[in-house]
């Protein structure tokens, strides 16, 4: 993974002034961004310098692909990536009611706002409702959200399933230069948890090789960036396997990279060590009944995986 410790270096380096954002914990960062690029045939690659949970990250990936935006989902399955967002309209409303008639301070106001979040279910058309209906109408109905998580569109307004076209194109048409998905949509922004870090892949064949290249604007190079390569190489997998080819590059077009200043023990910890041999991940024959259906549950066999001990960070939100 020298591609991703190649980034940290240079931040750590170069980068010495201090910004303000909005999360209130200053970063520093490249003003030029950065590239990420991977050559799938030299192994899986999941970040050795600490250790990664491979499980939460494709757990993550079945949830945008079946496009559910419930948080209950994700946490009935002990993954907790998405605990601290919701959607902030629905936010905004019941902040409203909890807040009248009281003067709060901002810190205070902040405070009960993410209490709110921390406890809302409806996270808003985030990644995969983009992925599976981009310009659909947006719908949170706790009754039919229960009975089925990915009833959360409009059916007579369902929009454009992505992810359904590209895995066409692939099959039928793979020389394509329009073999793309994007979950950058501004009108969706307001009722998004948050709008997408990660806005776009495109996916190219060449000589029976499939590549793909995700466009990020914004990189917490420490917590966010390992978990998102991981997450792009795995469906990168999941598409290889869905059209009959074999995974050729990974790359990251990574904009805005930045280390939080809470961060930068842990980086500079990661630097120190030296990096273990890539593991290899497969996505078994059993149980596979194309991409769409594909389970994070026994839907892929990490092989080989050493690491050194897990590094933790807050999240800055």
């Amino acid at each position: 993974m020298k591609a991703y410790l190649d980034i940290l270096s240079e931040i750590i380096n170069t980068c010495h002034d201090w910004r303000e954002n909005r999360t209130g914990i200053p970063d520093i960062g490249l003003g030029h961004g950065a590239t990420f690029e991977h050559d799938m045939s030299l192994g899986f690659p999941l970040v050795t310098t600490k250790k990664m949970g491979l499980k939460n990250i494709a757990t993550e990936l079945e949830f945008f692909l079946r496009g559910i935006t419930d948080k209950k989902w994700l946490t009935d399955r002990k993954c907790n990536i998405w605990n601290e967002w919701a959607n902030p309209v629905r936010v905004e409303q019941v902040y409203n009611i909890a807040a009248r008639g009281k003067n709060l301070s901002p810190e205070k106001s902040k405070q009960l706002h993410n209490k709110i979040a921390d406890h809302m279910r409806d996270l808003g058309p985030i990644y995969g409702f983009q992925w599976r209906h981009f310009g659909g109408e947006y719908q949170w109905d706790a009754a039919r959200i229960n009975a089925n998580p990915m009833d959360n569109v409009n059916p007579e307004k369902p929009g454009v399933d992505q992810v359904a076209a590209a895995i066409d194109k692939l099959k039928n048409n793979p020389n394509d230069r329009r073999i793309l998905v994007s979950a950058w949509n501004p009108v969706d922004f307001s009722k998004m948890a948050l709008p997408p870090c990660h806005m776009m892949h495109q996916l190219i064949v060449r000589n029976g090789r499939l590549s793909l290249i995700w466009t990020q604007r914004s990189c917490d190079m420490f917590l966010g960036v390992p978990y998102n390569i991981a997450s792009y190489a795995l469906l990168l997998l999941l598409y290889a396997k869905e059209a009959g080819l074999k995974p050729g590059i990974l790359k990251g077009e990574l904009h805005d990279v930045h280390i939080y200043q809470n961060h930068m023990d842990q980086v500079r910890e990661q630097l120190t060590r030296t990096p273990h041999p890539l593991p290899t991940v497969e996505i078994p024959d059993e149980n596979w009944n194309g991409m769409l259906n594909w389970s994070a549950n026994n839907g892929f066999k990490l092989k080989d995986y050493i690491c050194h001990e897990k590094l933790r960070g807050d999240v800055a939100r």
